[in-house]
């Protein structure tokens, strides 16, 4: 999704749980490194594209080791959490706002 804003992650490999997708993508976009027992499932999205339908989970990582860069060539930037409405981000992500909102 070109030009949105996303939060980090990506798709699930064959054989992988969500918890291992998100730590070998962690690393990928951002060149960290975390565990499993330092995320937390939050809460899930699920959104009805034209051509598939996305169930994504959001994870909150309590623990990570390494700075947070970008690896993949995109913008990276911390923002608080009331001002993700601000930025363009796909549709199935902006349920996920109000949550982080509340939480944080």
């Amino acid at each position: 999704m070109a030009g949105l804003w996303e939060f980090p992650g990506g798709k699930v490999e064959p054989g992988e749980t969500p918890e291992e997708a998100l730590i070998r993508e962690m690393q990928e976009e951002l060149g960290i490194d975390t565990w499993a027992s330092c995320l937390a499932p939050l809460t899930f999205a699920s959104h009805k594209y034209d051509d598939f339908h996305l169930l994504m989970p959001l994870f909150v990582c309590r623990k990570w080791q390494g700075i947070p860069r970008s690896r993949e060539n995109q913008a990276l930037k911390w923002v608080w959490a009331q001002d993700l409405k601000n930025y363009p981000m796909p549709e199935a992500d902006l349920p996920l706002i109000p949550v982080l909102r509340d939480l944080l």
